[in-house]
């Protein structure tokens, strides 16, 4: 993944401190390294806007909430970290639906925090109050809701680490009361999981594939990029001597000044890659779900190759075989991945 390695100099809170709901909730934000967030301010959450910037958390404010979540998602792709929005509950979340539901399929780890209508008016018309839960329940891979003040940390460190664990947006639900009074609680240190390149078995039945196939294409994908992966998505290719396309929207994920690079495939993609594609006896989908708009016809050619054998790599399992029939399914990081096949590779006679 491409990361902002500009080193955290604030100091983070150790042990069990007395401090309000606010306070808890920043503090876990400094935490996990949140520098900007992105959104229009609300009533709701105004106690904790108040020491967002003593903390060194800047709000980023936009015209409209669909905005904030497209720009969460775009900075959690660029700089590797969360992106983080907020607005005012009720329209302010709402407006944020259609744009947590691209983070999702991005696998972007974007976390959205959503004040609710105060405890003491839940169910009776309180203040823009809506069921905030269920909408975006289809496209969060966690909801944390706060159930008590004393647990505004846990709940927040618990969404900052799903949201990198299973990478996609996270929802932290606050009812706006909870942010006032006085609790005594630990700011949770961040857990990040360190991701391998995948289970033996399959890695040893895509090389396998590999090792026999006449002409491999390698479909490089958002995964490559977010795991930081596109020198290892080279060294494979150069080891097959495979050509590369780019699925949709990730021309990033292999440069164009590459030999081996063919162009995008897609909306409005490359015809040369579209027809090199349509020859190719095994696809490596590398860190890419092979999504319906990133595959679909384009200038009168249906060039997906029907009969090719898939090996489809993603950190997500649910991913795989979710859009194609493929024939090995590896669950793990693109760029380790990648580098685990072309080492089985080197010492194997290609076709």
């Amino acid at each position: 993944m491409s990361t902002d390695t500009t080193p955290d100099t604030r100091p983070v809170v150790q042990g069990k401190q007395t401090m309000t709901p606010s306070e808890a909730f920043v503090e876990t934000l400094v935490a996990n390294g949140v520098t900007d967030m992105f959104g229009i301010m609300g009533s709701a959450f105004m106690d904790a806007m108040d020491i967002f910037a003593p903390a060194g958390i800047r709000l980023v404010p936009v015209v409209h909430e669909q905005g904030a979540a497209h720009m969460a998602d775009g900075y959690a792709r660029v700089s590797g970290r969360h992106g983080v929005v907020i607005g005012q509950n009720g329209p302010g979340i709402s407006n944020c639906v259609t744009g947590i539901a691209a983070a999702y399929w991005a696998h972007s780890p974007v976390v959205i925090v959503t004040p609710e209508a105060g405890t003491t008016g839940i169910g009776l018309g309180g203040f823009q109050e809506c069921h905030q839960l269920p909408m975006f329940q289809e496209f969060t891979k966690y909801q944390g809701h706060v159930t008590h003040p004393a647990r505004m940390a846990e709940y927040t460190g618990r969404c900052f680490d799903r949201a990198m664990s299973e990478m996609g947006p996270t929802q932290l639900n606050i009812p706006r009361d909870y942010f006032y009074g006085e609790i005594e609680c630990e700011i949770p240190t961040p857990s990040r999981l360190d991701r391998g390149p995948g289970g033996t078995k399959t890695l040893d039945e895509a090389a396998e594939l590999l090792a026999g196939a006449k002409f491999p294409v390698i479909v490089s994908g958002g995964g490559v990029v977010m795991s930081d992966g596109v020198d290892a998505c080279k060294a494979l290719a150069e080891r097959l001597g495979a050509p590369v396309v780019n699925s949709y929207q990730h021309n990033d994920s292999f440069p164009a000044s590459h030999p081996l690079w063919c162009g995008p495939l897609g909306y409005q993609g490359s015809k040369a890659g579209m027809k090199l594609i349509a020859q190719a006896d095994v696809v490596v989908a590398l860190g890419t779900r092979l999504g319906p708009f990133g595959t679909l016809p384009q200038h009168g050619l249906d060039y997906w190759p029907k009969d090719a054998k898939i090996i489809q790599i993603d950190a997500d399992h649910k991913m795989l075989g979710l859009v194609k029939k493929i024939a090995v399914g590896i669950c793990g990081d693109a760029k380790a991945a990648a580098e685990a096949l072309s080492e089985r590779l080197a010492g194997r006679e290609l076709v």
